[in-house]
């Protein structure tokens, strides 16, 4: 059963199916075992392929509350010198994550880092704004910028803040990763908001306003999941659960201003200077929403009017994407 109510079919798929399917509670099985003379064979299929650890991180993140993973062998059978390619070895991890009762975060879990001067600020000047704030929430590398709190329930967190600060730009392959952690942390039932640097630096006051009113909407679609009649009274602390799920639906995010590029209409890639694709790419971005550079392309030939990739029109705006994010402080 959904955050919803609404009742969900049972459903039994392989690693290749999976993909788009959630729910409530997951049983994982790993349907490789030993064989007759107890020798553990490294034949995991499609998990030992390149890409394979993907599949896997699919699998693991169909379910939205909790996953019971059933095995035959444990972490500590696997041999760490046969473990030849990714995939094996995150399953190696999930195994010891699974045996420890999600305590054992493996050894690539991460200290927090020291915020820097921008999410100092930025936690300075939102907690003044009233937002109660817990900065680098969560655990080893899956942790958020800032949790907001529910005003009177401290310890329910009803929103994630992201700033793209020394986190953001001390991970590899960050917006790619962001993307898909944002999506994961929606479908659980989380508000979320960004806050770009650049905005910040320029727009202190307006991203504040912002924030608050991304805070306030968070709390009334905690105190008011849909389909319920909107609550005009305080919730004492302890009435409602802790666990907020399938929120009120958020209107769109919205991009800053006029397109720099208003009458595109297919002309030559070449017309265009390249300080204005710059201009193009920030424009998009300025939406807040997360996106990998392809993404970006697209949404950028949308603007122009070009519905094939040329070479010429790809270069030029990869050059664009690299040139709006180097300029970003």
């Amino acid at each position: 059963m959904d955050g919803g109510g609404e009742v969900e079919p049972l459903f039994v798929k392989n690693l290749e199916r999976v993909q788009g399917d959630e729910r409530d509670a997951i049983i994982l099985s790993v349907g490789y075992g030993k064989s007759s003379d107890g020798r553990l064979y490294y034949r995991f299929g499609p998990i030992n392929n390149a890409g394979g650890e993907r599949r896997l991180n699919v699998a693991v993140t169909r379910a939205r509350r909790r996953m019971t993973v059933v095995s035959s062998f444990s972490s500590q059978e696997m041999d760490p010198t046969k473990l030849n390619s990714e995939g094996p070895k995150m399953l190696q991890r999930l195994l010891a994550y699974a045996e420890s009762g999600g305590t054992d975060l493996g050894p690539h879990a991460r200290l927090h880092q020291d915020l820097n001067p921008f999410e100092r600020d930025v936690q300075a000047q939102l907690t003044a704004a009233g937002i109660p704030l817990v900065p680098q929430y969560g655990c080893s590398g899956y942790w958020i910028d800032f949790a907001a709190q529910h005003p009177e329930r401290p310890g329910q967190m009803v929103l994630a803040i992201e700033a793209d600060g020394a986190a953001y730009h001390s991970t590899p392959t960050a917006r790619n990763r962001d993307r898909l952690r944002q999506e994961h942390l929606e479908r659980l039932g989380w508000s979320f908001h960004r806050i770009w640097s650049q905005e910040w630096f320029h727009h202190r006051e307006r991203e504040v306003e912002r924030a608050v009113a991304a805070y306030t909407a968070a709390v009334d679609a905690c105190d008011n999941p849909r389909g319920s009649e909107p609550r005009r009274d305080a919730v004492p602390q302890g009435e409602a659960s802790t666990v907020t799920a399938d929120p009120a639906p958020k209107a769109a995010p919205t991009r800053q201003g006029p397109s720099p590029i208003p009458y595109a209409d297919g002309l030559p890639i070449s017309f265009w200077d390249p300080e204005e694709l710059v201009q193009l790419i920030r424009w998009i971005e300025s939406d807040t929403l997360l996106r990998t550079d392809d993404e970006l392309i697209e949404a950028a030939m949308k603007e122009l009017g070009y519905k094939r990739h040329g070479s010429r029109i790809v270069s030029a705006l990869q050059e664009a994407i690299a040139g709006a994010h180097r300029s970003n402080p």
